[in-house]
């Protein structure tokens, strides 16, 4: 027969306890039946392989936790390993692996033993990655999920008794609908690794994109506040023309203390009226900015006031319509001023009892909705008006601290100018080294700037290289999707099929499966649903349940693509109340389907009541268990 990848084959069990063997079963490939009374054992038998597999929350019987470990020596793609996990109830056993086969493992001395933790970690690998590695498979992740498990794939590939009505998955304290749909497209060849992995990849580059334009964002904000361009040549030209003013000014210095002479049209002129004129203007600019900032701050606190007194006749206006209705319905018996008895209006009549005024006058409530509105749009323009007011004192505060330093400039140049004396040399001189001190400044800024510029030039260049990668990581994932959609379509539709085919062979005892024209299934909702119905009889639960499974195994016979490892159990297959001869049908459907197979596979279940036609040593392991022999010998 052929051998697909992956194949999982359980050669042998063996399960001990205070180092003497209480359970050793041969399986071999094919159809496997364990047999045996209720209760003497059967279902414990596969709860021990699927515990020693990697399986979570088994039901363990009290016999089975006086035992001290399980073996199981499994075949995974032909090659023969030996697998060993404690029998306890507690969670996330480790499981020890050895390389080879059951009769070296129990000759090799324990250090030839690896023992892997259900959970990897940095520096070690998880049991499942180790048995995943041999399967050839890849490991597993749903998006948002830890790494899947071999407990998460054996609870569709062990359908145990305690999970009677779940159709596909077996019951799981952390069930949901995310892991379910993982394993299921896991299992079915849905999955793509390389899917994941440019998923994986997205996502992270999303996130690189999202910071890079956040930084971005960051900067230009600053700049737009602070009226700052950034350009590369623009600075570049900045920065040439300075060092070519500077170069200048140094030769000019330096000219200036040799020859000790200045030129004729350097030499200094009265420039006290140009000083002064230009310190008035700056006064009078500081003295308009406090201006108007003070007189923006007194017109913004008039608005809020008057905004607070819009928002306080709104509430009145509130509180009077409901004064209104409240107390417009009250009689008075007598009058409040005279204390005269007061004649009750007649029925029909619409009158004030007191004033005789007509009640209900609807031009009262119109007059209150007319006034409401003109309140609201008064209170929105207002509230705009304050908006704009604060966006130009904002500017306005932020422009002060610049015009204040220039007229602390100009204050000191006239100073300067007016209260001392120097010759034309010296005043030359100090203009120049000011100057030339002026522009090391504005150099340097210059270039912390051009690297700023420069910073940002090239944060856009990686922001723009990450898109471009982006964009092709989506066409890759479009692509992965595409074929990813044809392969569950194949899957969906040979399960199906399977599924259909082998309900029509039950006897004529569920309308549905007679015809069984439509089935559907969903890992995600964890339901198998056949011409529109996902609820049957407890017998025909029972029987759609391993019929379900028993497809998914044949699929993967037809499908070298899918991942389920051509490996399955089955328990409880006469249990929901399945009356005897149906019990035997639906047996011998299984036997009947699994002949037809032409790769090798491993399909284990147990009967408490096995068809006359399948008692025989092709297809029976183990000995019959009964309740005087159960399959545990504990005490023997």
């Amino acid at each position: 027969m052929t051998l697909l990848s992956p194949t999982l084959i359980v050669n042998e069990l063996a399960v001990f306890k205070d180092g003497r063997n209480t359970l050793a079963i041969s399986f071999h490939k094919g159809l496997n039946i364990l047999r045996g009374q209720n209760s003497s054992g059967k279902t414990t038998t596969l709860d021990f392989i699927a515990h020693t597999l990697g399986a979570e929350d088994i039901p363990w019987k009290k016999e089975a936790l006086l035992c001290d470990y399980s073996i199981v020596e499994v075949s995974l793609n032909g090659r023969r390993v030996t697998l060993r996990r404690d029998v306890n109830d507690s969670r996330q056993q480790p499981m020890y692996i050895f390389w080879g086969a059951l009769d070296e493992a129990m000759r090799a001395p324990i250090t030839a033993w690896e023992l892997y933790p259900f959970r990897r970690s940095q520096n070690k690998l998880s049991f499942t990655q180790s048995l995943l590695v041999a399967l050839d498979l890849p490991e597993a992740q749903g998006d948002g999920a830890s790494n899947l498990t071999m407990h998460q794939f054996l609870r569709v590939m062990y359908a145990d008794q305690p999970s009677l009505h779940s159709p596909i998955f077996r019951i799981d304290s952390f069930d949901n609908a995310l892991t379910r749909e993982t394993v299921g497209n896991y299992l079915s060849g849905v999955y793509n690794d390389k899917l994941y992995s440019a998923q994986l990849s997205k996502r992270e580059l999303e996130k690189e994109i999202s910071q890079a334009d956040s930084e971005l964002k960051s900067i230009f904000t600053v700049l737009a506040k602070s009226k700052q361009d950034i350009n590369m040549e623009f600075f570049g030209q900045q920065i040439l023309e300075a060092e070519r003013r500077r170069t200048f000014l140094l030769a000019e210095l330096a000219r200036m203390k040799v020859e000790r002479t200045v030129e004729r049209d350097k030499k200094r002129t009265s420039d006290e009226g140009p000083l002064r004129a230009a310190l008035d203007s700056a006064k009078k600019g500081l003295a308009t900015s406090l201006d108007a900032i003070a007189r923006l701050e007194f017109e913004l606190q008039d608005s809020r006031n008057f905004v607070q007194e819009i928002e306080s006749r709104l509430l009145r206006l509130d509180e009077s319509e409901t004064t209104r209705s409240y107390f417009g319905s009250v009689a008075f018996n007598f009058c409040p001023c005279c204390l005269a008895e007061v004649k009750p209006p007649s029925a029909a009549s619409e009158q004030c009892a007191l004033c005789k005024s007509p009640l209900h006058d609807p031009s009262g409530e119109t007059q209150i909705l007319r006034m409401r509105n003109e309140l609201r749009i008064q209170l929105r323009e207002s509230t705009a008006l304050i908006n704009a007011r604060e966006s130009e004192l904002r500017l306005l505060r932020t422009s002060v601290p610049s015009v204040r330093q220039e007229l602390r400039s100009l204050e000191g140049k006239y100073l300067e100018a007016t209260q001392s004396w120097s010759s034309d040399l010296e005043t030359a001189i100090e203009a120049a080294s000011r100057e030339t001190g002026s522009l090391d400044q504005e150099i340097k800024g210059l270039y912390e700037n051009q690297k700023l510029a420069g910073a940002i030039k090239d944060l856009q260049i990686r922001r723009d290289a990450l898109l471009q990668k982006l964009s092709e990581l989506d066409s890759l994932i479009e692509s992965l999707r595409y074929a990813q959609d044809g392969t569950k379509r194949d899957v969906a539709l040979t399960v199906a099929n399977s599924v259909s085919r082998l309900l029509k062979q039950d006897f004529k005892r569920q309308e549905e499966f007679k015809s069984a024209e439509h089935v559907q299934f969903s890992f995600i909702d964890n339901q198998v649903i056949v011409d529109g119905s996902a609820k049957f009889s407890e017998s025909s639960t029972v029987f759609l349940r391993h019929i379900f499974h028993l497809a998914l195994l044949s699929a993967s016979t037809k499908l070298p693509a899918m991942r389920f490892p051509r490996f399955l159990m089955l328990d409880g297959i006469e249990d929901g109340g399945m009356e005897l001869a149906r019990a035997y049908h639906l047996q011998e459907i299984i036997a009947t389907e699994c002949a037809s197979y032409e790769v090798d596979y491993q399909l284990i279940f147990a009967t408490s009541q096995i068809s006359p036609s399948l008692n025989n040593e092709r297809f029976v392991v183990g000995r019959s268990f009964t309740e005087d022999h159960k399959s545990l010998e504990i005490l023997a």
